[in-house]
């Protein structure tokens, strides 16, 4: 929740802090810098030392990293505050993922896949409808959201301390971090990342976009009306993992890219033709193609890991995806400097459907070779 509050909160910062467009994006992806290299040292450390420890850090360094935020002065704290945000994010995806399928008392990894992906994009959801709301109707917006986010998380940190970890690795004498690795089905590890890096990658216009471009399209300035638009996308793409949770993995991610481009090209048809109803039916199918594809896509990963290099596959998994978030949209900020937002976005978005293209024959190719780990 924490990382997309900001999503809503952006037009204030740019206002406060004289920000311009391209400013605004590296805020946004900088929270991607603290995520990748964490998930890289993080995620094999927690199959050696055990997820709780893991999830203890990443809790306390949440909350640092909330704190810097709500104080922040200037663009400077803005930037920290994120990295430290991707940080504590690096820490916690991949071990929370696979605490979760350690911890499913009936060893369903893909109900343990289910609760991963609803919980995280939850919280997506919530941040940008939180921050719009506090944003457009409270005062001290961009520091009470942050205290409401500090309450939470000095909750989660409680409950973490208190709760029973999962089983750790025997530590050898020369102790050593783990590289991230490839599971042995390599083809289907690459084609799952570059699905889930796909919707990420959608779900960063969104976000750190969707709010101004909304204005742009419908020439109203609401705060809450903006963070409405990303929420919609996020709360469609759980519903989705609710209803199709029990699919076929490598149908699940080749009907979320359809899905995924039929989202973006409708985002385009909102501009074109300014109208309310066709960006939310855009968001809505962009979150059924969100919710699809990361849902088949963990799905895999999380079959394909071995149980002794689970923390380090799904890390590597996470950091592919994360990597998307950022470095994309960093690309439409510096394009909005040579020309107007809305054909940067749509020059983003013709990209995303060529690669998606390219992605949905190579997931059915790996069908077969994943039948016996995932069809049951």
């Amino acid at each position: 929740m924490g990382t997309t509050i900001p999503a809503s909160l952006y037009g204030l910062y740019q206002v406060k802090f004289a920000l311009t467009p391209l400013l605004i994006t590296l805020v946004y992806a900088a929270y991607s810098i603290g995520v990748v290299p964490t998930l890289f040292l993080f995620g094999p450390l927690g199959d050696i030392l055990g997820r709780k420890r893991l999830l203890i850090i990443a809790a306390v360094t949440a909350i640092i990293g909330t704190l810097i935020l709500a104080f922040a002065t200037g663009l400077d704290a803005l930037i920290i505050g994120r990295i430290i945000q991707g940080v504590s994010v690096g820490a916690a995806l991949g071990n929370a993922t696979a605490a979760l399928v350690e911890l499913e008392p009936n060893n369903n990894k893909k109900q343990a896949s289910k609760v991963a992906g609803i919980a995280q994009q939850a919280g997506l959801g919530l941040g940008p409808i939180i921050a719009g709301l506090l944003g457009e109707y409270f005062i001290a917006p961009t520091f009470t959201v942050y205290i409401l986010e500090l309450i939470i998380l000095l909750l989660i940190l409680i409950f973490l301390i208190t709760i029973k970890g999962t089983a750790t690795l025997p530590v050898s004498n020369s102790f050593h971090i783990m590289r991230p690795t490839l599971p042995s089905l390599k083809l289907s590890f690459l084609t799952a990342s570059l699905a889930s890096a796909l919707v990420l990658a959608m779900s960063g216009l969104y976000f750190s976009l969707a709010p101004t471009y909304a204005e742009n399209i419908l020439q109203i300035h609401n705060m809450a009306l903006g963070g409405i638009v990303p929420a919609v996308m996020i709360f469609a793409s759980i519903i989705t993992q609710y209803l199709m949770s029990e699919k076929s993995p490598v149908k699940l991610e080749s009907i979320g890219l359809i899905a995924l481009m039929i989202g973006l090209l409708l985002l385009l048809a909102a501009k074109a033709s300014s109208s309310l109803i066709i960006l939310l039916t855009a968001s809505v199918i962009s979150g059924i193609g969100f919710g699809s594809t990361f849902l088949g896509a963990v799905n895999v990963v999380n079959r394909i890991a071995p149980p002794e290099r689970r923390g380090s596959v799904t890390s590597l998994f996470y950091a592919i995806s994360y990597s998307a978030l950022g470095i994309p949209i960093i690309g439409i900020g510096l394009a909005t400097q040579y020309s107007n937002l809305f054909n940067a976005v749509q020059e983003f978005i013709f990209i995303l459907i060529i690669i998606a293209i390219i992605d949905i024959p190579l997931i059915q190719l790996q069908y077969h070779d994943l039948k016996k780990k995932i069809i049951n």
